[in-house]
């Protein structure tokens, strides 16, 4: 889970610290530079994955799609142009620092977690800073790579219960890689292969956290009646376009019985409909249906069922597929939503929260959103320190960002800025109309 997060000359934002807990919600008007800190986020991930130098898309660009199905490749999660499109005017570098936490898959030394502080400098679109520290226990491993070169030639050593953990720096955006282990005196095969293992989840947890952030598009939604049958099940769901989310996301559900029934008691609870498939030949479409509950209406296209159910599904899936200790970005989820459609999306999403240890940033210009999480603090459900509220606004082409203090009743210090005083200019204003007749 993230800690905290911070941007220097990337686009709006000259120089923004946020504050990150469980709940972690952005508030503000449009262009104020929520997005970007989501962008900024995502670049660094798909950066990892490419395991190259650059920030944006290399010069090559963005690789042909791996289908005729899909429109690009299942890598590029998101697009945000050239170096120049997001650097700030005048400026010819950016800084991003990451800290937050993750955990192994089996603990060792009496421990599975470890905390991580990265700090990436990019220039002219090329890596050329990476420093930051892995903390187990009482130990840490400090490292710093500047102009592409380490400042210190040997590898980095976390030492932990007798036995010298070995962290490789790199001079991509992986950031470090495993290095190996030594203890003295060697230990026994059984052993050896923990240490080994343990040492492998050490030397690669930058990029780990890094790659444990998961967005929700705000665009999401199925247009088609039905989508073509593709050779294989999609690797993942976090795809660019709306297009390749559509196509991917009923093959996933079509080859996982267990993802679409959860999918199914999730929509039943929200909007008191399930949903399934059907296999149409010639063409080979998926068909997609939506069986009601609680009514006579039996079965119906999913595609007829309006624009706030079909998006639903795009929130519900990436949800589940989620490891628990790990981060989504979930852009607006109010979208296409009734009032109290959101309310009761923003409680489950809650639940899940909570249940699954899953952390959550959210974006949202909804007070219903808003409300639904303030509640939960005054009902006790969530701790005032569990949620981070943050409010963003665009001051002359620069992003300022307050953290909003939250009281233990839930009710926020100053109010909600943009909020309640829109809702008062609109009565007023309708007031006066009345007042003229």
């Amino acid at each position: 889970m993230l800690k905290s997060v911070q941007l220097k000359n990337f686009k709006l934002h000259e120089d923004t610290q946020i504050e990150a807990a469980p709940i972690t919600v952005f508030i503000g008007p449009n262009n104020s530079g929520k997005s970007s800190i989501f962008h900024a986020m995502l670049l660094l991930r798909q950066a990892a994955s490419r395991n190259d130098q650059y920030l944006c898309q290399p010069p090559g660009g963005i690789q042909p799609p791996p289908s005729e199905h899909y429109l690009y490749s299942p890598n590029v999660i998101v697009d945000v142009g050239a170096f120049d499109e997001v650097v700030r005017n005048g400026r010819k570098d950016i800084l991003i620092r990451l800290c937050g936490g993750t955990k192994a898959q089996g603990p060792t030394h009496g421990l599975n977690e470890a905390s991580v502080d990265v700090t990436v400098g990019v220039k002219d679109n090329r890596l050329v800073r990476n420093s930051g520290s892995v903390t187990c226990l009482d130990s840490q491993a400090n490292w710093e790579l500047a102009d592409g070169h380490p400042t210190q030639p040997n590898p980095v050593t976390l030492r932990l219960g007798g036995v010298r953990y070995k962290i490789r720096i790199a001079d991509t955006f992986g950031l470090t890689q495993p290095a190996g282990f030594e203890a003295t005196p060697g230990p026994p095969h059984e052993t050896a292969l923990m240490y080994s293992e343990f040492s492998q989840w050490l030397g690669s947890i930058p990029s780990k956290l890094l790659g444990s952030v998961h967005p929700i598009y705000a665009l999401r939604g199925f247009e088609e009646w039905g989508y073509p049958i593709t050779d294989r099940p999609p690797a993942n769901l976090e795809l660019m376009t709306l297009h390749d989310r559509a196509l991917a996301l009923p093959n996933a559900l079509a080859s996982d019985r267990q993802l679409k029934g959860k999918l199914s008691d999730r929509l039943e609870e929200l909007l008191h409909i399930s949903i399934d498939f059907e296999v149409i030949h010639p063409g080979k479409r998926l068909k997609i249906w939506a069986k009601h509950t609680g009514n006579k209406r039996g079965e119906t296209l999913f595609a007829n069922e309006g624009t706030g159910a079909n998006q639903i599904p795009f929130i519900f899936v990436p949800v589940l597929l989620t490891p628990p200790n790990e981060t989504i970005l979930l852009s607006e989820p109010e979208a296409h939503l009734h009032p109290k459609g959101q309310c009761e999306l923003t409680r489950i999403l809650l639940t899940v929260a909570r249940k699954e240890n899953i952390q959550f940033f959210i974006e949202t210009h909804s007070e219903h959103v808003l409300h639904v999480i303030l509640n939960a603090v005054a009902r006790g459900e969530w701790a005032k320190d569990d949620v981070a509220l943050h409010y963003f606004e665009n001051v002359e082409g620069t992003a300022q960002v307050k953290r909003l203090g939250i009281n233990e009743h839930g009710q926020v210090d100053g109010g909600l800025p943009g909020f309640f005083d829109q809702s008062l200019a609109e009565l007023t204003e309708y007031l006066g109309a009345l007042g003229k007749r």
